[in-house]
């Protein structure tokens, strides 16, 4: 049997149309593929963000950790190297006590001998006739004995076994009354101690490790070749009649008066037993009046005043 073709007897009209639902068909396929594609796309976008948002956190935090991780080894590098110069410093001030330990102990030791000696000496003399040289023999050993015993005993009060420093130059020239020069001396010795020469002052570290037998022997020294007008004690004491820096300031005449906060220069300060009871030592002069301001100079001279 023939198959019958459709298609005969259609119009072309009917071709046109034909043609036309084919392609809307067509146009739907490819919209709905077009569809698909765009949210799979769209997800993939999605996840991609999600992943990149999440990889720029994590490397904002190991940037930010990194950074904190610099900065502490900074300040450990920082410490370590104070933590060094502290060391060294205390290797130094060690070696020189050792050094004046063994000089004291050698005084000692001659001291011991010459005893030894006048011993012998007393025990050789058996008559009057033998003892008239031995007498002026033993008389010359006590002298040198004394003698010894007065170096000895300076070196023991005058020389710090803290800081090292020797302070028979500071008692001469309270001794002879040089005043001023007696105070730039206790000035440099103090910035040696604290290693702040080239500052020129004291900032509350340093005041805080000062080393108290260092003060005792300045101010003892002070106290007494000024008859008890200076030194940090007299300081001390007119500070704790009031606790209030302007009238401290005013009292040992480091303040013209009390009506203002303008602290004397150094160079206007009186450097004769005529000034102010505590006018010196310069403690305001330690602690930065050159270089700060009043307020820091008084808070700085009440934590100086309480080492002593």
């Amino acid at each position: 049997m023939f198959k019958v073709d459709k298609t005969q007897g259609k119009t072309p009209l009917e071709y046109y149309e034909k043609a036309i639902e084919e392609l809307r068909r067509s146009r739907e396929e490819l919209q709905d593929i077009k569809d698909i594609y765009l949210q799979g796309a769209n997800s993939l976008t999605q996840s991609w963000n999600s992943e990149i948002q999440q990889l720029k956190d994590e490397l904002k935090n190991t940037h930010e950790k990194l950074v904190s991780s610099e900065i502490k080894t900074a300040e450990i590098q920082t410490n370590l190297l104070e933590m060094q110069k502290t060391a060294s410093d205390s290797q130094q001030k060690l070696e020189i006590i050792q050094e004046g330990m063994i000089d004291e102990r050698n005084m000692n030791n001659r001291i011991i001998e010459d005893l030894a000696q006048i011993k012998e000496k007393l025990s050789q003399m058996t008559s009057p006739s033998q003892a008239i040289v031995p007498q002026t023999e033993i008389l010359e050993y006590l002298s040198n004995l004394q003698l010894q015993l007065s170096h000895l005993s300076a070196e023991l009060t005058l020389v710090s076994h803290m800081s090292g420093i020797d302070y028979r130059n500071l008692q001469q020239l309270l001794t002879d009354n040089k005043w001023q020069e007696a105070d730039q001396e206790t000035y440099i010795a103090i910035l040696k101690i604290c290693d702040r020469s080239e500052e020129g002052w004291l900032d509350d570290r340093e005041i805080k490790t000062l080393p108290r037998q260092d003060l005792e022997i300045i101010n003892k020294l002070w106290v007494k070749h000024s008859q008890g007008k200076f030194g940090f004690s007299v300081q001390k004491n007119i500070w704790q009649a009031k606790k209030d820096y302007k009238h401290f300031a005013y009292r040992v005449g480091w303040l013209a008066s009390l009506a203002n906060t303008e602290w004397l220069k150094y160079e206007e300060y009186n450097f004769s037993l005529d000034s102010n009871k505590g006018h010196l030592p310069s403690t305001s002069r330690l602690v930065g009046l050159d270089s700060r301001n009043g307020g820091e100079v008084a808070h700085r001279i009440k934590i100086f005043l309480s080492r002593y």
